[in-house]
């Protein structure tokens, strides 16, 4: 394509002025390889405060290398699955440096899963070892004879803490030894710093899996190449600027794949520090940003509503970030604007997916627009026609795809479901719907099965969403498509206010200020107020809930 037609369709490819810093050429290593590289170079360097614990590079390094010999001697093999149940933490790295350089495969799962659910994914992965913490090590032997569970390591978060560190009250119990389980501690102590000597390929075999939320069918187990993680562990950090001094403040899980580039492995890769942070208190996360003076910091739009509503907030100097992204969800303008009034520097959009293995379209420190999602940080964009398939002309809506070398392998045993989301030349189908400007930017509009269809007109929740959320009264809003009669479907908001507009506020008042803001086909026929969005672990809300819980209403 000439960048002729480049400025006529809805193509993008990735500029290496739009980054930081050019990117060097990528190794062709281990995923691991990197973190060794930065305990060579930095070794007394802490790389991690894990519960007001510091953890420095070498000493990060040499317990991977001694679990990795644990796990060779208790039978893992190259290409063997282990399970990870672990919050944010010391040990949930170590643990998967470990695994990956036993030559294993790390497949973490979210510490919230049902019973039912973690019988699924342990099933489908084949998992026969599984590293746990220990709260949940009896809820993992009740499924033990439904799986193929051998081996269950327990981990304890007070292992690795200091003794005026921050412990959410999930996590302070004493420790307590949980019958038929290994030690991860004792584990560690027992061991050499002495790893397998396992051959690895970088482009084929796999270091990670990471299974999708599942809002559609059964979650799939999204398999991630150690060339994979190395590419994009590299091109975040170089592309976004990140350096040897900055302090990042990790929230994003280790069971999602933002909890791997956004952006702890990138800092460790530059030698900087990641404050691991086990679950999310708005009062502890303000104390920790001031105390660390952590400058970078990836989280869904709720958590940054949560911390810029807190009562605590301006007790704090927040001037010191360096970079703030807010990912997973659509960033309504008032709250970017209340970020920037508090901290001085802009809240940036991101995209990705863990198909994309982490940030794919993003706003970068040489080209960014607050009102996109922004450019493609690696290889190409393009938007394409939902049932043709080929590109539209610019400003057209249409599916988002990207290829790219952070795009993942494939699905773990679904080979006709990885055939219709990976196509054979490298695009990716993203199931997301949007645009490209005239002037260069991505817009994320929809999922392209969440547009709400009325009258024949395309609504977008999150654009609906972002109206109400202007209303002075209104914390959070989730907008859904119901059944309507006349017009196929209309537009339903639930809205959670402000404390002191609870019973003043009502919803006649929010439909009429929608109202003067946008199409009248857009605007809400129905408000309903909440206490409370439903959300996952990583706040990102749920709109299916809302649709399943209205469906439930409908049938009864």
């Amino acid at each position: 394509m000439t960048n002729q037609d480049q400025g006529k369709m809805s193509y993008l490819k990735f500029e290496p002025a739009w980054g930081t810093e050019p990117l060097p050429p990528i190794p062709d290593v281990p995923f691991f390889e990197l973190l060794r590289r930065s305990a060579y170079l930095h070794p007394m360097k802490t790389a991690l405060i894990s519960l007001g614990k510091e953890v420095s590079y070498h000493d990060l390094n040499e317990m991977a290398d001694r679990f990795a010999a644990a796990l060779a001697d208790l039978g893992v093999k190259k290409g063997d699955r282990v399970g990870v149940l672990l919050p944010n933490s010391a040990q949930h790295v170590i643990a998967f440096q470990g695994i990956i350089r036993a030559g294993a495969i790390s497949v973490p799962c979210n510490v919230m899963l049902k019973s039912e659910e973690l019988i699924y994914i342990l099933n489908d992965a084949g998992v026969e070892t599984v590293v746990c913490i220990d709260l949940l090590c009896p809820i993992v032997q009740m499924v033990q004879e439904k799986t193929k569970i051998k081996t269950l390591i327990a981990v304890h978060c007070r292992d690795i803490s200091a003794a005026d560190g921050w412990i959410p009250p999930l996590l302070m119990g004493e420790k307590k030894t949980v019958p038929n389980t290994l030690d991860f501690a004792a584990i560690l102590e027992k061991y050499p710093p002495q790893p397998p000597d396992v051959t690895i390929d970088p482009q084929e075999d796999l270091a990670l899996m990471i299974y999708t939320a599942g809002t559609t069918g059964v979650p799939k187990g999204v398999m991630e190449t150690h060339a994979n993680m190395v590419f994009t562990c590299v091109n975040h950090a170089h592309t976004y600027g990140i350096d040897y001094n900055d302090m990042n403040l990790q929230i994003l899980p280790m069971f999602h794949v933002g909890g791997y580039y956004l952006m702890l492995h990138p800092i460790l890769y530059k030698g900087g520090t990641a404050i691991m942070m086990p679950m999310f208190d708005p009062a502890e996360f303000l104390k920790a940003i001031d105390r660390y003076k952590a400058n970078l910091l990836v989280g869904p739009p709720t958590l940054y509503v949560a911390l810029v509503n807190h009562p605590d907030i301006t007790r704090y100097d927040l001037k010191h970030f360096k970079s703030a992204v807010a990912a997973a969800a659509p960033v309504p303008i008032p709250l970017q604007e209340r970020w920037k009034e508090i901290t001085g520097i802009e809240l940036n959009k991101g995209w990705g997916m863990t198909e994309t293995n982490g940030g794919q379209i993003v706003s970068l420190p040489n080209k960014r627009n607050l009102d996109s999602i922004g450019v493609p940080m690696s290889g190409e964009v393009k938007i394409v026609h939902k049932d043709s398939g080929e590109i539209v002309p610019r400003g057209e809506f249409g599916e988002i795809m990207i290829r790219s070398p952070q795009i993942a392998k494939g699905y773990w045993n679904k080979p006709e479901e990885t055939e219709k989301t990976f196509e054979a030349d490298g695009w990716l189908h993203t199931g997301d719907g949007g645009y490209i400007s005239e002037d260069g930017f991505v817009y994320f509009v929809e999922r392209i099965k969440e547009l709400i269809i009325a009258s024949g007109y395309n609504i977008s929740p999150s654009e609906v969403e972002s109206v109400i959320m202007k209303h002075s009264a209104v914390v959070e809003a989730a907008v859904i498509g119901i059944p309507h009669e006349y017009r196929g479907e209309t537009v339903k908001a639930f809205v959670v206010l402000k404390d002191e507009a609870k019973g003043k506020v009502t919803a006649d008042e929010i439909i009429e200020f929608c109202k003067q803001s946008m199409a009248t086909y857009k605007k809400p026929e129905i408000v309903a107020f909440i206490d409370a969005l439903p959300k996952n672990s990583v706040g990102k809300v749920l709109r299916r809930v809302l649709r399943d819980q209205e469906a439930g209403h409908d049938a009864a």
